[in-house]
């Protein structure tokens, strides 16, 4: 039996979050109800044309959105597939969906998925503030894109 706990939220801290801009996050926009803000404790990369998390918890606080998945267990599917994962074959798959602790906005502490980087980190570059949103803003001169 699996010790860890079955949950539908997931942490979102790149291309999928609303406040990045970016067209992924329609897998979410039908799918999934927004619970709130939060932060996971980790390392945050730029990977070109889209962020990678590995969790550390000496890290640094890393931003991002949490969602309710409230569609059919398909979503996890067509999300899984987006990252990179393979249930199947989680070892060589880039991402992994794993639990992360995400410390909310509000205090609470809750169990959320995130997908997690699982290849090296040769020739990424660190975001020093884990926030992709801001990070977006910051180097394209004004909002992030549409």
């Amino acid at each position: 039996m699996d010790p860890r706990p079955a949950t539908d939220l997931l942490f979102t801290y790149g291309t999928l979050r609303r406040a990045a801009g970016h067209a992924a996050h329609r897998l979410l926009a039908d799918s999934a109800e927004i619970v709130g803000h939060g932060t996971v404790r980790g390392r945050l990369y730029d990977a070109g044309e889209f962020p990678v998390l590995v969790p550390d918890l000496q890290g640094d606080a890393v931003t991002g959105e949490v969602y309710r998945v409230i569609g059919p267990p398909s979503v996890f599917i067509k999300l899984d597939h987006y990252e990179g994962f393979e249930p199947e074959s989680p070892d060589t798959s880039e991402f992994r969906r794993d639990f992360v602790t995400v410390h909310m906005s509000d205090g609470r502490a809750v169990t959320a998925w995130a997908y997690v980087y699982q290849r090296p980190l040769f020739d990424l570059h660190p975001i020093p503030h884990g926030d992709y949103a801001r990070y977006l803003r910051e180097n394209s001169g004004g909002a992030a894109p549409g």
